[in-house]
């Protein structure tokens, strides 16, 4: 074995373990409608919302400039249209128990500047 692999080996055997820590994720069952409002510092935001009937879902999302969001539907990511224009309204589709994922999140200027983010969404 050559040094550097050596070096690489001692290197990891004295590291310390990494922990990963998960995004808090806030689960809402949509009936009629769901307003949400809140920020982020830190750490991402996200929101998991179920349904419990086949329906058309109006979206309507306002961040600031310290935000940067996505939102999926199941396993699809960035379903939404761009965020050219505050607020980001749009409706889809929606099948019996179909879910959406909505996660917040400071942009990097906004989390070395330590400001947080802010955001709120309503879905109907």
């Amino acid at each position: 074995m050559s040094k550097f692999n050596w070096v690489l080996l001692g290197a990891l055997a004295v590291a310390q373990p990494i922990s990963a820590r998960a995004e808090p994720l806030e689960t809402l069952h949509l009936k009629e409608s769901i307003d949400v409002v809140g920020q982020s510092l830190g750490t991402s935001r996200s929101y998991k919302i179920t349904t419990g009937t086949s329906r058309t879902i109006l979206f309507s999302v306002v961040i600031d400039a310290s935000c940067h969001y996505t939102l999926q539907k199941g396993g699809h990511r960035n379903i939404q249209p761009r965020a050219e224009n505050i607020p980001i309204e749009f409706s889809d589709r929606a099948s019996i128990a179909e879910f959406y994922i909505l996660s917040f999140s400071q942009t990097r200027p906004a989390w070395q500047a330590s400001r947080p983010c802010g955001y709120s969404f309503s879905l109907k």
